[in-house]
């Protein structure tokens, strides 16, 4: 067979190396997981948390907060911040002067047992309260001694556990040792160990740096700068308590909670800019009012799993379309009502980090996943580190890379125009395997059909709503089984009376091969075809068998 070019890749006529396909499924709504942990053998200080500013007030004239804290725990929230006074004896959670007309005023006790429930059902779920203490320690251990049950899963560093530890617990050790629930007070006075027990409270200036909080005191102001709110304890410094890591608590809200500043300050742009171009350090949490609002919950989820950032331009420019984990399972279109921040039809190219191999994203153009139109498939052969990102040019070429495969079906184009997206974080090995009908000769203009190559089966096309018989001029075969055997035919019911060709796959593909038409003949080290000849097949194809070893 002679040499030739096809689809920016090295190829032969009438095979070519080219684009792919994947599995159509029913997709629906997705929210971000910022509290899913993929990796278990990381440590507190290599996490983030997203951390609900003022998490109690919910209510009233000026609340922080749109959602309850029980609310809060099941969108993924994971760290609290709670002021607490003492009102007639009473410990409350509320804010400034405690005027229930300005916010929302409840005893501690009610917040906290939300907590403790919450840990109680989610046995993996680590969470830590930042309090504001307006009270002595001596209230806060009656209350202790009152409701044993809300402090049982405190963690203690002193405890025997992390006697010999260097630095802080992983998460599968807090996991396994039931401390889960951090108490850390703003105020030292209320700090260390309670009394007759072995619940404890560390004192943040012992264990993390902070920066000041406020981005602006009206709508109009935005100060993204990161300056340390403690003189004493620059944001670089490395070691505190223990000679442990010292956390970073990045503040990211407005003086005054107004709803818009939550879609603006939480957008993933600023969020991102905060940490990477001005405080200059991994945040552990994340602390921002309206918690649902923009994308910072999507934001972490990403942060602290891995995955891609998509752009509305090509070469990863221009806005962030949104941006999600790779090891994290998810479907959805993104015309459902929440799509994980994703914009319909937005964006053009990806920027990949802290993903592991073996997992995989299919992007479609469709909103139901149908395989009738363009889509696009990432496979990830190589872990590609969080601190050495990679860029996926654009989705509307193939492209192979040293850590990753990106298959493009071909068509009129994906860039701009996903409207679904499937995440498996661990793809089955040829699970994308696929034969693409396509309607020009060389596996150009549009999709004509497609079917999977992951099962034996016989399709009429007559049958298939969403395939056009007598259509297709040639085919893309993707990452196929050595062993699969597609057969494709003039007749509707599979007869070789008429047209048909047959394509032999000889060895595992992990590209895409083109048949640049599909009335010849020809074998490679890859792939045999085998044309049988009547009067024409270019066109007129109306049934495909496919045989999988």
């Amino acid at each position: 067979m002679s040499c030739r070019t096809a689809c920016n890749t090295s190829s032969l006529r009438p095979l070519t190396a080219c684009a792919l396909l994947a599995v159509s499924t029913t997709a629906h709504a997705e929210l971000a997981r910022p509290d899913h942990i993929a990796d278990s053998s990381k440590r507190l200080d290599e996490i983030v948390m997203v951390m609900a500013h003022n998490a109690f007030n919910h209510a009233g004239v000026l609340p922080n907060q749109r959602l309850t804290i029980q609310q809060q725990l099941d969108r993924g929230v994971r760290g609290f911040m709670l002021d607490v006074h003492k009102k007639s004896g009473e410990l409350y959670v509320c804010h400034g002067t405690c005027n229930p007309a300005i916010s929302r005023v409840a005893p501690l006790s009610r917040d906290l047992e939300t907590i403790q429930r919450f840990l109680d059902t989610h046995p993996s779920a680590v969470i830590a309260i930042h309090l504001e203490p307006y009270i002595e320690k001596a209230d806060l251990e009656r209350l202790r001694d009152q409701r044993p049950d809300l402090f049982k899963h405190t963690f203690n560093p002193r405890s025997p556990s992390w006697q010999a530890h260097k630095n802080w617990p992983t998460i599968k050790e807090l996991q396994s040792s039931n401390q889960r629930l951090l108490l850390i007070s703003q105020d030292q006075k209320i700090s260390g160990d309670l009394k007759n027990s072995t619940s404890h409270v560390m004192f943040d200036q012992d264990i993390m740096v902070q920066n000041t909080y406020n981005i602006g005191d009206t709508i109009g102001q935005h100060d993204f700068s990161c300056t340390t709110r403690w003189n004493g304890i620059p944001l670089n410094t490395e070691t505190g308590l223990k000679g442990w890591k010292r956390l970073f608590l990045m503040n990211h809200f407005h003086k005054v909670p107004e709803l818009i500043h939550g879609d603006y300050d939480n957008h993933w742009e600023y969020i991102e800019a905060r940490e990477i171009k001005h405080c200059k350090r991994m945040p552990n949490f994340v602390a921002i009012d309206s918690v649902e609002r923009g994308d910072a919950l999507e934001y972490v989820e990403h942060r602290n799993n891995g995955g891609v950032v998509a752009y509305e331009g090509d070469d990863a420019t221009q806005n962030v379309v949104c941006g999600f984990s790779s090891a994290i399972a998810h479907n959805w279109s993104m015309k459902d009502g929440e799509r994980l921040g994703c914009e319909n039809d937005e964006m053009r190219s990806l920027k990949i980090r802290g993903v592991k191999k073996g997992q995989r994203i299919t992007f479609y153009d469709r909103a139901d996943g149908g395989r009738d139109d363009d889509f696009g498939v990432l496979n990830i052969d190589r872990d590609i580190p969080w601190d050495s990102p990679v860029v996926l040019n654009t989705l509307d070429s193939v492209q192979y890379r040293p850590a990753f495969r990106y298959l493009y079906s071909g068509g009129n184009g994906l860039a701009g125009k996903v409207s679904h997206i499937r995440v498996e974080p661990a793809a089955s090995p040829h699970g994308e395997a696929a034969v693409i009908l396509m309607r020009g000769d060389g596996g150009t203009q549009r999709i004509s059909c497609a079917f999977g190559l992951t099962r034996s089966s016989f399709w009429n096309i007559k049958n298939e709503p969403s395939c056009h018989n007598d259509d297709a001029r040639s085919v893309k075969v993707m990452a196929a089984k050595k062993g699969t055997v597609i057969t494709l035919y003039d007749s509707p019911s599979g007869s070789t009376s008429d047209d048909y060709t047959t394509f032999r796959i000889k060895q595992d593909l992990t590209k895409v091969w083109t048949v640049v038409t599909l009335e010849e003949s020809g074998e490679n080290e890859y792939m045999a075809v085998k044309h049988h000849h009547v009067n024409g097949l270019n066109g007129k194809v109306s049934a495909v068998r496919v045989s999988v070893p």
